[in-house]
């Protein structure tokens, strides 16, 4: 008897032994996952706080869907704390910067590189003076790098960003291993006191290739102003420009302008410490947007063409610069705009002569300035009134450039006559193909072909017109 309850008090001690071993060993599995839980989330924590961007420190804060994005992807952290960005330039979003400075707002798309400019009114409405078509594509700087020409804002090469500024934006290019560009717009004030009218308008290059290269930049701005003008541009003695016309030198006209009834803008070109231009070239979109590097200027035309039709724009060429690695090359000129019936203070300001009532578009025409200057020069001899030769000798003085000479006769000279049958739809589309093969083919080798068929399609153009 005695026996079995010894067995039976054995038994029981080895089955609660047992039964107590089970459980401390189920504890301290659930402990290690508790462990493992807690750590992974502290580490999620973690790698969210590296990854916030702090608002002070950087201009344009990317969205929550955008962080979380981040957040929950799997790139190593180390990888992550790269892509931190403090410097305010940003490359990727789709969302375009704005900034209003005084009397100049500014729309930036940073993924693309393109930027517009507008005049801000008393009533705090803002008038484009650049084309906002295309998401701004129409108005673009290029860079010839060697024999290679980048549309820095249309290229898959070139990879851009953008970023506010105190006192505007700035856009900055790369290409690999080629040059990386910055184009800053600063906004200043031409007349102490008053709201910014002006923008400083900086472009730089920077060599970052090995070996020496040269560089050189255009910018193709479309105006829109002048579209709703009686002329498209205006001199700085504000004379109408009525057609395509290039200087080789800005010294005499040191500025053009573009306006309208409800605001003008001046492109200043000479005077303090403005860069020399190789040329500057006023002409239809479609002359300027071209493969080539230097527009074709040689022919006479008006602003309208069969392709673009009271489209008109600015083309600005800088001289090339050799540039060792790591060496820049800085180009420099000045944009000022008003609204309304106001006059732009920045030529004034930046070249110290006085203006000539440039604002006031369409309703002093210029025959009426040319009589005024003229009866000045004569005051004490007034019988010498017949001395009107002096508006013409003002109307050839601006016009430096080449084709002006030109512009009288010469063309209907070199064209054959144009029978009925040349002025049909067909026929002109025939004709624009013949033009766009020769020049997608060698332009230098085909170009006096491509100039007697583009003074052909002048011709046709005429005629239609005046129809």
């Amino acid at each position: 008897m005695m026996r079995n309850k010894l067995f039976t008090g054995l038994a029981a001690v080895a089955i609660l032994s047992l039964f107590f071993g089970c459980a401390s060993t189920d504890d301290g599995v659930k402990e290690v996952v508790f462990d493992s839980g807690d750590s992974k989330t502290s580490k999620n924590v973690d790698a969210q706080d590296e990854q916030e961007i702090n608002e002070s420190d950087a201009l344009l804060v990317t969205t929550s869907e955008e962080s979380s994005y981040k957040i929950e992807s799997d790139v190593p952290l180390n990888a992550k704390e790269s892509k931190k960005n403090y410097t305010g330039w940003v490359s990727t979003s789709i969302r375009p910067i704005t900034n209003v400075i005084g009397n100049i707002k500014f729309n930036v798309r940073p993924k693309k590189g393109t930027f517009s400019i507008a005049a801000v009114g008393a009533d705090d409405k803002a008038i484009p003076v650049l084309s906002t078509a295309n998401e701004y594509t129409t108005t673009s700087l290029y860079l010839k790098a060697g024999k290679s020409i980048y549309k820095l804002c249309d290229d898959s090469n070139v990879a851009s960003a953008a970023k506010k500024t105190a006192k505007g934006v700035a856009i900055r290019y790369t290409i690999e291993k080629t040059a990386v560009v910055e184009l800053e717009f600063e906004c200043i004030s031409s007349v102490e006191g008053e709201k910014e009218d002006t923008i400083k308008v900086t472009a730089t290059v920077q060599n970052l290739g090995k070996k020496k290269n040269d560089f050189t930049f255009k910018l193709i701005l479309d105006t829109v102003l002048g579209e709703t003008d009686r002329h498209h541009f205006y001199t700085s003695e504000d004379l109408p420009v009525k057609s395509e016309v290039l200087y080789r030198t800005m010294d005499e006209s040191k500025w053009i302008v573009s306006k309208n009834a409800k605001a003008t803008m001046q492109i200043i070109l000479d005077g303090s410490d403005i860069t020399p231009i190789e040329s500057v070239a006023l002409a239809n979109f479609t002359t300027l947007d071209t493969k080539k590097w230097e527009a074709d200027m040689t022919t006479f035309r008006s602003f309208d063409t069969v392709l673009s039709y009271n489209n008109s724009a600015v083309g600005i060429y800088w001289p090339k610069s050799s540039l060792e690695p790591e060496q820049e090359q800085t180009q420099i000129f000045y944009i000022s705009i008003a609204s309304g019936e106001e006059v732009p203070g920045g030529a004034a300001f930046i070249t110290g002569q006085p203006l000539q009532d440039t604002a006031k578009p369409e309703k002093e025409s210029p025959v009426v300035k040319d009589k005024e200057p003229a009866a000045e020069v004569i005051k004490s001899e007034p019988q010498k009134e017949e001395t009107k030769p002096a508006p013409q000798k003002e109307e050839v003085k601006p016009v430096v450039e080449e084709p002006k000479p030109v512009k009288e006769e010469p063309k209907p000279q070199n064209i054959p006559s144009i029978s009925d049958d040349k002025l049909s739809a067909d026929y002109i589309q025939a004709l624009l193909d013949k033009i766009e093969n020769l020049e997608e083919g060698d332009p230098e080798v085909n170009k006096e072909e491509i100039n007697a068929l583009n003074a052909e399609l002048d011709a046709i153009i005429t005629i239609l017109n005046a129809r």
